[in-house]
């Protein structure tokens, strides 16, 4: 889970985290899918609050690439690809 500049959708609610899973992937793999969900409240685990917005989301070959050993980069990435501000 990381924290959001808080994203008010309109009827929804206001979403200020990310919690981003990784869905498919193997040791061939040349791209990656990962579940990703905006929620609200303070992302006290296991509690990440409710639900405001979900989807899934695929990475470029390069963009796998890139990955490495840093999961930072797969929560960077999506935040860039949401149009979200990490706080």
């Amino acid at each position: 889970m990381a924290k959001i500049q808080p994203v008010v959708f309109p009827i929804l609610g206001t979403a200020t985290n990310l919690v981003l899973e990784v869905l498919q992937t193997n040791m061939e793999a040349t791209s990656a899918t990962f579940y990703y969900k905006l929620t609200d409240g303070d992302g006290t685990i296991p509690d990440n609050g409710k639900l405001i917005v979900d989807g899934n989301i695929s990475m470029t070959e390069s963009e796998y690439d890139a990955w490495g050993v840093d999961n930072q980069y797969c929560i960077d990435w999506a935040a860039n690809k949401l149009g979200l501000t990490l706080i």
